[in-house]
């Protein structure tokens, strides 16, 4: 009961667990029968915790706060200690008409997220080739580059795991000239911190 006791004292902790004492720790295993509709309405997600741990002040008067979240984190699987966060797994694309640099996927600050994997899809007439880069907004650095169309990037010089953080950006710069058409790549990231 010493924990309860401290948490009932603490008005901080006591705030931060109201936002989120609806919602259920994680979905139920599919055994269950619970899916679709049957599933609780509101399931702990990553962004559930993003709202609740960004709210807090790194200072003395938090530290049972920051107990509380952490132990919410673990249990919850939304504060990974090594590997993907579940539920986070998204799919992107870019295209381009002219030869450029384009953003493909910028984190929010004090995310990580981990390059799945990534492909060159249709071509705009003129395109020669499409690199992939890790980018600063100034410097840029060559992850991979395609030539064929529809071809993964994974065959010629990927380098994983690839961290993709909003300091150092995913881009795509698309090389050749134009004459017409489209250009696409597109992208599957998992965050993991």
């Amino acid at each position: 009961m010493g924990i309860i006791d401290d948490i009932k004292r603490d008005k901080r902790t006591q705030n931060v667990l109201t936002q989120t004492n609806t919602k259920t720790v994680s979905a139920p295993p599919a055994s269950t029968g619970l899916v679709g509709d049957q599933a609780p309405a509101e399931i702990f997600s990553a962004t559930d915790f993003d709202v609740v741990k960004n709210q807090v002040h790194l200072e003395e008067e938090n530290f049972q706060l920051m107990e509380a979240l952490n132990t919410m984190g673990r249990l919850t699987n939304m504060q990974s200690q090594s590997g993907p966060i579940p539920g986070t797994l998204a799919v992107s694309s870019v295209t381009s008409t002219t030869a450029q640099q384009v953003v493909t996927f910028r984190p929010d600050s004090g995310q990580v997220w981990q390059l799945v994997g990534a492909s060159a899809g249709l071509k705009y007439t003129g395109q020669t080739n499409v690199i992939m880069q890790l980018t600063d907004g100034s410097t840029s650095v060559e992850i991979s580059d395609t030539t064929s169309q529809g071809e993964p990037f994974f065959e010629n010089s990927f380098f994983t795991p690839l961290y993709i953080s909003y300091e150092a950006y995913l881009a795509f710069q698309f090389v050749g000239s134009s004459t017409g058409g489209t250009g696409d790549c597109r992208i599957a990231v998992v965050r993991v911190r």
